[in-house]
């Protein structure tokens, strides 16, 4: 499967389709007024998004769909923040490590529409009427170049601020934004990324006693300098407004009183190194699952300092579904990733960090091995080995049997808590 490693902070412009006419008097100004109090007012919320990513090798090849991924995603003092569903808390890791690798973008719900429209020494150029989803509507184009940008790209190690261009439509009526379309250009080579672009579409959506302008839906197509192709098409529901009371908190929000205190990686009180052996409680159907999908199991045995006991058998550990990717060679296999941050020990959850030290046995489980020892011997036992190629911090990849499509109830696991 192909598989891109490319990270953009901002990122699609189709071309434009209406021709340019004269601009109605004090438009522009009228909107770029509206538009930034929108901006400005938007309360603190968080949206559960949903992104599908598809890859293909060149442009005459159809789509060959990599995952989807859920998590939610806030927006709270200017900053992008995510969490799996679930968790505690929103992590403080970026998008970027959480995902691991493959095409994500960051800044959709509200810092690429403030780049575009709150900055300074923007041009704009009116295109004409247009109709956008069933509404009259008004076009315009834009440009940023890279000393006013602010829009970063990074394929690999390899990092830019790089100019923008693209285009938006506004309700002729309302002046709400419509639909804005960003497109990178003059990227450097060393970056080698042929293509970046991106479309965002907007609706009012009640978040509280509000309905701001947010974005619904958006799109991410990347192409890089050899070809390679990845398309990501992201959706985002059930938008609320962030208050203490929520399920996920920031982590820089002031305490109410009486609220119960969360714990943080240094106060989950298991001495670094600790084995922790747990059971999944639930099969997982590895044909319906998700990327982002809630994980839960039990912890099989007690886990004791001595002969003290940290943590009771059966207390439940929590966590999600970071990877999910059915590949083809060596063997026909899913490769799976878990994470699990959340103990829930004496009722109370307590975030533990944790990286899988090793899993199984289990029918469908593929050994892995150090080396691939071709060496013959009468005693070995004929079964599926394969390279251990990667160990993820927080996370534990599991290489499955492809033609077992749910990794059952009750397979154990144990997970090191980290240093």
């Amino acid at each position: 499967m192909v598989r891109l490693a490319a990270v953009l902070a901002l990122a699609l412009c189709t071309g434009w389709t209406a021709p340019a006419s004269e601009e109605p008097e004090g438009l522009l100004d009228r909107f770029l007024v509206h538009m930034r109090a929108e901006l400005d007012n938007v309360p603190d919320y968080v949206c559960t998004q949903v992104t599908e990513r598809l890859v293909r090798s060149t442009s005459e090849q159809s789509w060959s769909r990599m995952d989807t991924w859920r998590f939610e995603v806030a927006l709270a003092g200017g900053q992008e923040l995510y969490a799996l569903p679930g968790a505690a808390r929103f992590d403080d890791r970026p998008l970027s490590h959480m995902v691991g690798r493959g095409t994500i973008s960051t800044g959709k719900l509200g810092l690429l529409a403030r780049n575009v429209f709150s900055l300074p020494q923007r041009h704009f150029e009116y295109r004409g009427q247009a109709e956008r989803d069933g509404r009259a509507a008004h076009e315009f184009a834009y440009d940023a170049p890279p000393a006013q940008s602010g829009f970063r790209v990074r394929h690999g190690t390899e990092e830019a601020v790089v100019a923008f261009q693209g285009a938006f439509w506004i309700d002729a009526e309302t002046l709400d934004l419509l639909r804005l379309e960003i497109q990178a250009y003059d990227i450097p080579e060393s970056v080698a990324l042929a293509e970046a672009d991106t479309i965002l579409t907007y609706r009012r959506l009640e978040v509280g006693v509000t309905e701001p302008l947010l974005p619904v839906a958006a799109t991410l197509a990347i192409t890089t300098a050899d070809g390679l192709e990845s398309l990501n098409r992201s959706r985002f529901g059930g938008c609320r407004q962030f208050t203490t009371e929520s399920a996920i908190r920031f982590d820089t929000e002031s305490k109410s009183e009486g609220a119960p205190a969360e714990a943080s990686d240094d106060d989950y009180g298991l001495p670094k190194g600790t084995l922790v052996q747990v059971e999944l409680d639930g099969g997982l159907d590895l044909a319906k699952a998700q990327i982002g999908d809630p994980v839960r199991a039990r912890v099989a045995r007690p886990v004791k300092d001595g002969n003290t006991v940290l943590v009771e058998q059966g207390a439940a550990v929590l966590g999600n579904l970071v990877r999910l990717e059915q590949v083809a060679l060596p063997y026909p296999m899913y490769e799976i990733g878990l994470e699990f941050h959340t103990l829930e020990a004496g009722g109370s959850p307590v975030r533990v960090p944790m990286t899988l030290y090793e899993a199984g046995p289990a029918a469908g489980l593929l050994r892995q091995a150090r080396r691939l020892d071709p060496t013959f011997d009468k005693k070995r036992k004929a079964r599926m080995e394969i390279l251990v190629r990667e160990v993820q911090q927080r996370q534990g990849i599991l290489h499955w049997d492809a033609r077992r499509a749910t990794l059952p109830p009750g397979l154990r696991m144990t997970w090191k808590v980290l240093p």
